[in-house]
């Protein structure tokens, strides 16, 4: 595949310090900093590639990692090697970016990541949370230490790495709990609303188009003159979601069609959000597996709740809905679970 740089939009060079780094007690809230502590440690030696622009090639599809639960090496979920490989699988001609903000590392205990790199499009990377966003809309944010003041530092850490990582490359952005049942090759310049009331932000893309562009520059801006500290889904798919209200003319989500949105295609729930959260149990309800599978099956991936299921079992073997689709599209991980996914 030949490689595509998407250059950045051009900014005047701003100049900053980073000498705030070397005290990082005083940088970072108190009760939150061991959990983004990672962010502002040297990269050592053994730490993964540094993401380089220049590789990343159109319309490239990206996760993103933003705990720091990989001191001592790189330590995916099941859960995360599946929508990791469901993307791969089903995306072969696309490069997909795993990217990672704690400097970490591969080790034979990374069994998630040993086996993914079976696919050769599966790409591990680590960003450097500041230098990241140099020269873009967001570097005055991250270089105040706004971050910091946040209520849940690494959920808002991932809405801000995913608007301005599409806002660099273009492509689609991927949340790691979302299993995709369908390509999407040849999709561009889309989201899907989760409720009558919000757009979701678990599944974005935006091209280097005229739209995907308008869309991109309005979302990072608001993003950065928006922020909430306290509010968890403000950044996330409030950003969206008001962004497609200026851009569509309408402040209802139900309305947001192409042509009122100049292009941009706002899928219905059923593309990605076939259960609302309200009924995320039904993922693992074996009572009701096949009502939801009768639902899924138009659907282009799903969107599992991590916030609210992660500590829900799939039992290996069971009718449960989530584990029939993860044994379908990610069925090298899924093979990995002994008893339980």
């Amino acid at each position: 595949m030949a490689t595509t740089h998407l250059p950045l939009l051009e900014k005047p060079l701003i100049v900053y310090n980073l000498n705030f780094l070397s005290n990082i007690d005083q940088f970072l809230n108190s009760s939150q900093k061991y959990l983004i502590s990672c962010y502002f440690e040297e990269k050592q030696d053994n730490s993964l590639l540094e993401l380089n622009p220049a590789e990343v090639t159109k319309n490239s599809i990206f996760f993103v990692e933003t705990s720091c639960n990989h001191k001592n090496g790189i330590n995916l979920s099941l859960r995360q090697g599946c929508a990791i490989e469901s993307a791969a699988s089903l995306n072969p001609n696309l490069n997909i970016f795993v990217l990672f903000v704690a400097p970490s590392f591969i080790t034979n205990e990374s069994l998630v990541v040993n086996r993914l790199q079976m696919f050769s499009n599966v790409n591990l990377r680590y960003i450097n949370f500041v230098k990241y966003s140099h020269n873009t809309p967001l570097q005055d944010f991250v270089t105040s230490n706004t971050i910091s003041t946040s209520q849940w530092p690494v959920s808002h850490t991932s809405d801000l790495l995913r608007f301005l990582t599409l806002w660099k490359f273009g492509g689609t952005y991927l949340d790691l709990d979302v299993v995709l049942m369908k390509s999407l090759m040849g999709l561009t310049n889309f989201a899907s609303i989760e409720s009558s009331t919000s757009v979701a932000s678990l599944v974005l893309n935006f091209d280097v188009d005229e739209i995907g562009r308008t869309v991109s520059n309005t979302s990072i801006n608001d993003f950065a003159s928006n922020y909430c500290a306290n509010d968890w889904g403000y950044n996330g798919p409030g950003v969206i979601t008001r962004t497609l209200q200026k851009v569509c003319e309408t402040n209802l989500v139900t309305d947001m069609n192409k042509q009122k949105c100049k292009g941009f295609t706002v899928f219905g729930t059923e593309a990605f959000c076939p259960i609302s959260w309200t009924d995320w149990k039904m993922y693992f309800n074996t009572d009701t597996s096949d009502e939801v599978m009768v639902k899924l099956k138009d659907s282009i991936g799903i969107h599992v709740w991590n916030l609210h299921s992660k500590h829900t079992a799939i039992n290996i073997g069971s009718k449960q809905p989530y584990g029939l689709v993860a044994e379908k599209y990610c069925p090298i991980i899924f093979s990995m679970a002994k008893s339980v996914f």
